[in-house]
């Protein structure tokens, strides 16, 4: 974790120089992540009871960033049924951190402070709503996210094959998870986790482990909309975060280069553990997004029978009025010849992923249309 975090310091420093995000890492984010290990031990002083809290047959919805997880995770959870974190529950982990600071947190609220990265960029965020659990990795800074929350990524490459880290260290970094379940469990006073870590796809057989009970949903969707649609986020992301006119064309296109092999192998990884033998398929529910987006009802009634959970009538009714068709995105999404890319070259590297899971391989000029059109398909995953 340190020799991680030297590096994010010294490529701001690299790349901004004595500005905001270097002395922010130099100075707030130590400071932060000190008062984060404070309150997480003064829980074992005053609530020492969240570890006897059970995490039973989690739910972990997984797969590439931008092939529906946000939109399926909004959909079982919009009833408030389950245990979900909001994005500011993320900030403080610790039951005694939240104690301390939910008032502040809802006088931001009432003063119209919640929204923290606003839509257009394509991802919204806000502190008082559910966001995905990938974020809680940040602590232990041992997730992708940091590719486009650091500058980290314009000066090499990040991908985490966690399955592939020492015993030690990933089970260290799963076992921090549970404590945040439990705590989450614990606060919330519901028993059913329904999570969104999306990277988790490298987390996978860890977590089998760690959760021998948990049910895992992994959403593909065609790789010519995934990468068009996940690209033009970051590139969004830049612009709101740091301003284009401070990162070179050069950097951008390294950057992008960086990201197209990480998708590469994040799609590649998931595919061979399927093919493996010993992988357990009855733990894993594969869905394609467009799937999810045509019919959501049949496919939510297919989650309920593969996981079991007990959705209440609410919850029913309101999965029987989505209607995906009405959505009207705020984001652009730009083509994949923005970023360097033909559907040519996709076609070929992602083959796998075609005939896999059955997406037609031939039709890049629609699928070209469609990620540059206004149709309206769900780009908030």
């Amino acid at each position: 974790m340190l020799k991680r975090y030297q590096k994010i310091l010294g490529a701001c420093w690299r790349t901004f120089g004595l500005k905001k995000d270097f002395i922010v890492w130099l100075t707030i984010i130590p400071l932060f992540g000190l008062f984060t290990r404070i309150t997480l031990a003064l829980d074992n002083l005053f609530f020492p009871h969240y570890k006897q809290a059970e995490v039973k047959q989690p739910i972990f919805i997984i797969g590439h960033p931008r092939s529906g997880t946000t939109f399926l995770h909004n959909l079982l959870t919009q009833t408030d049924d389950f245990v979900t974190f909001d994005t500011w529950h993320m900030f403080f982990l610790a039951l005694s951190a939240r104690k301390l600071l939910t008032p502040l947190i809802e006088n931001a609220i009432k003063k119209g402070k919640a929204v923290l990265i606003p839509e257009e960029t394509g991802h919204k965020v806000v502190l008082d709503q559910p966001e995905e659990e990938e974020f809680i990795f940040i602590h232990t800074l041992d997730t992708p996210l940091l590719s486009v929350m650091t500058p980290l990524a314009f000066e090499e490459p990040i991908d985490y094959f966690y399955d592939r880290q020492p015993a030690v260290k990933r089970h260290h970094s799963v076992q921090f998870f549970k404590r945040c379940l439990q705590r989450q469990i614990t606060y919330t006073g519901k028993k059913r986790v329904i999570a969104k870590p999306n990277y988790s796809v490298y987390r996978l057989q860890t977590l089998m482990e760690a959760f021998p009970d948990a049910k895992f949903i992994y959403l593909v969707r065609s790789p010519y909309e995934t990468l068009a649609s996940y690209f033009s986020l970051h590139r969004n992301m830049f612009e709101q975060q740091w301003g284009l006119a401070n990162l070179s064309d050069e950097m951008l296109q390294q950057y992008f280069n960086r990201k197209y092999v990480q998708s590469l192998n994040l799609y590649r990884y998931f595919y061979d553990l399927q093919k493996n033998p010993e992988f357990s398929s009855d733990q894993v529910m594969v869905l394609r997004s467009d799937d999810l987006y045509k019919h959501p009802e049949r496919t939510f009634n297919k989650i309920v029978d593969f996981t079991d959970i007990k959705p209440t009538q609410s919850l029913r009714e309101s999965v029987a009025k989505t209607d995906q068709s009405v959505y009207k995105r705020k984001h652009s999404v730009r083509s994949l010849h923005d970023f360097g890319l033909t559907p040519e070259k996709v076609s070929q590297d992602f083959s796998f992923v075609f005939e896999a899971y059955g997406f037609d391989k031939s039709a890049t000029g629609m699928a070209e249309r469609r990620i540059v059109s206004s149709l309206n398909l769900a780009e908030n995953a």
